[in-house]
C-alpha cells in the first residue's frame, strides 16, 4: 500500500476541482451513471438482498467511483486520486482479523467472508449522544455490565463544569480527556479494565482527539474515529488524526455516513458511495475498521428500509469480493424504555448479523437526547446473536426484517422518544428499573415465539 506521505503529496498535486464541481460531477452524476450502468435497484420487499449478483455489481460500481473520484481535500481543492492497482492492493493488504483489548477482556473481531459463518462482534455504548458529565459516568456502567458486549463506544461530553464545549476551543481538549478518564474509571470499577474501546468521541475538530494520544487517556492499541466527510471528502484536521495515529499506534475507524437523498442519490447511490469511501479509506484514513451509517436525509436513523437495504448491500459486497472489518451503526428514531426501539434495534441488528456488519450502538433518538440504556445494547446483542445461533438464511432473515420494519416505519415523523437514562435505570446499581426489564422480557418472549427463534 502506498505510503501516507504520498497521500499528503497528492493533497497538493492532485487535479484541481471546485467543491461544487466535485459534488455535482464526481458524486451526483458519476454515482447516478454507475447505479444505472450496473443495474442497482432498491427493493422494499427484499431488504436483505437474495441476489448475490446485486452485491457484486455494487462492489464494482463502488470501485469504479473510488478510481474516478478519489477523495476531495477541502483545504487544497485537490482530488486525492489512486489507480485501480493501488486500490486493489489496499484491499488485499487490509486486515481481516484483529485481536483487540487485553487480558481476559481481549476479543477477536473479524471480517465477514461469503460462505463462512462469523459470530457477530458487539460494539456497544450510547453512540453519538451528547451527555453531561453526570449522565456519562452513570450510563456508561450499564453498557459495561452487559456480558454480551465485546467493546465500548460511549458518546461525548457536551459540557464541562457547566460550560458548553465548542469546537476548536480549549474545552475540547478538556472534554476528550475527561471523557476517557470517566470511561477508564468505569471499566476498572466494573471489572473489565482490558475492554477494547473507542475514545475521543467528544472531539469535533481533531484538536481533542490529538490531546487524548497519551497512555493515561487513549492507550496504544485502542480506537478512535477518522471521519470521511460527505461525500468522499477529507480535511487537514482529520488527516492530522491519521498522521498522529501512525506514530502513536492506535487503530483508525473510518466513519462513513453517506446521505440517502443527498448528492449520492437514493439508497443505491448511498451504498455505492459507502463502498467507495471504505476502499479509499484504507489508504487515506489508514482504516483498520470501517463504520457504515447510510443516513436517511430526513430521518437520520439507520432503521428506515432504505438504510437497511444499503447496509445489507455494502456488507454483502465486501464479504463476497474483498473482506474488510466492518461495523455498522444501530441508530434508532425511538428512545429507550419503549416498545418501538426494540423493533428498530432488532431489524437493524439481524440485517447486520446476516450481511457482514458487526452491530455498533445503540444511538437512540438518533443521538439527540440522553434517552439510551444498557438494555438497548443487550437487545442489539441478543437479536444479532439469535440470527447467528439459529442459522437464519438470508430468505428467512429478510422475512423477519421486513415484518419488523412494518411495525415502526409510519412513526418516523413522530417517534416515541422514551425517557432519559435515570428514568429507566437505577442509577446507584446501574440496573434496569423493574417496569423496563419486564417490558424487555415480554418483548423477547413475543419475538422468539412469533419468529420461531431460540433465544
Amino acid at each position: 500500500m502506498i505510503d501516507f506521505m504520498e497521500v499528503m503529496r497528492r493533497t497538493e498535486s492532485g487535479p484541481f476541482i471546485s467543491e461544487r464541481d466535485f459534488d455535482i460531477e464526481m458524486i451526483f452524476k458519476t454515482t447516478s451513471q454507475l447505479v444505472k450502468k450496473h443495474g442497482l435497484q432498491y427493493n422494499r420487499k427484499e431488504l436483505i438482498t437474495l441476489h448475490p449478483e446485486m452485491a457484486d455489481a455494487a462492489f464494482q460500481a463502488g470501485l469504479e467511483l473510488a478510481e474516478t473520484a478519489g477523495v476531495f481535500c477541502l483545504n487544497t481543492s485537490r482530488q486525492i486520486k489512486f489507480t485501480r492497482e493501488e486500490l486493489l492492493l489496499a484491499l488485499r493488504a487490509a486486515p481481516r482479523a484483529l485481536h483487540i483489548g487485553s487480558g481476559k477482556d481481549q476479543r477477536l473481531i473479524q471480517a465477514a467472508e461469503a460462505g463462512m459463518r462469523r459470530k457477530p462482534f458487539i460494539w456497544a455504548g450510547f453512540s453519538g449522544a451528547p451527555l453531561t458529565e453526570e449522565m456519562y459516568r452513570n450510563s456508561i456502567r450499564s453498557y459495561i455490565k452487559e456480558p454480551l458486549v465485546d467493546a465500548l463506544g460511549h458518546g461525548s461530553l457536551f459540557c464541562i463544569d457547566g460550560i458548553e464545549v465548542r469546537s476548536d476551543s480549549p474545552l475540547e481538549v478538556r472534554a476528550t480527556r475527561q471523557e476517557l478518564m470517566y470511561l477508564r474509571e468505569a471499566l476498572a470499577r466494573e471489572g473489565r479494565p482490558g475492554m477494547p474501546f473507542i475514545g475521543g468521541e467528544s472531539s469535533t475538530t481533531g484538536l481533542g482527539d490529538l490531546a487524548t494520544m497519551n497512555p493515561d487517556y487513549l492507550p496504544p492499541g485502542q480506537f478512535h474515529f477518522v471521519p470521511t466527510l460527505n461525500e468522499l471528502k477529507i480535511n487537514y484536521r482529520n488527516l492530522a488524526r491519521v498522521m498522529a495515529s501512525l506514530e502513536y499506534n492506535v487503530y483508525n475507524i473510518n466513519l462513513v455516513d453517506a446521505i440517502i437523498g443527498g448528492y449520492a442519490g437514493g439508497a443505491e447511490g448511498a451504498a455505492v458511495v459507502t463502498i467507495a469511501a471504505f476502499i479509499l479509506g484504507l489508504i487515506v484514513t489508514r482504516a483498520a475498521v470501517s463504520l457504515c451509517h447510510p443516513a436517511h436525509n430526513k430521518w437520520v436513523s439507520t432503521s428506515p428500509p432504505e438504510s437497511i437495504w444499503a447496509e445489507n448491500i455494502v456488507g454483502q459486497a465486501f464479504a463476497r469480493n474483498a473482506p474488510i472489518i466492518i461495523i455498522g451503526d444501530v441508530w434508532t428514531s425511538a428512545g429507550t424504555g419503549t416498545w418501538d426501539i426494540l423493533q428498530e434495534i432488532a431489524a437493524i441488528s439481524i440485517t447486520k448479523s446476516l450481511t457482514g456488519n458487526n452491530p455498533h450502538g445503540v444511538g437512540a433518538t438518533n443521538g439527540k437526547y440522553p434517552h439510551g440504556s444498557g438494555l438497548d445494547a443487550r437487545w442489539m446483542a441478543e437479536t444479532a446473536l439469535a440470527a447467528y445461533d439459529n442459522r437464519l438464511t438470508l430468505e428467512r432473515g429478510n422475512e423477519i426484517v421486513c415484518a419488523l420494519v412494518e411495525r415502526y416505519e409510519d412513526k418516523f415523523a413522530n417517534p416515541d422518544l422514551g425517557r432519559p437514562y435515570d428514568q429507566v435505570y437505577e442509577v446507584d446499581s446501574a440496573t434496569p428499573k423493574d417496569w423496563w426489564l419486564e417490558m424487555y422480557e415480554q418483548n423477547k418472549r413475543d419475538f422468539a415465539r412469533q419468529f420461531e427463534l431460540k433465544m
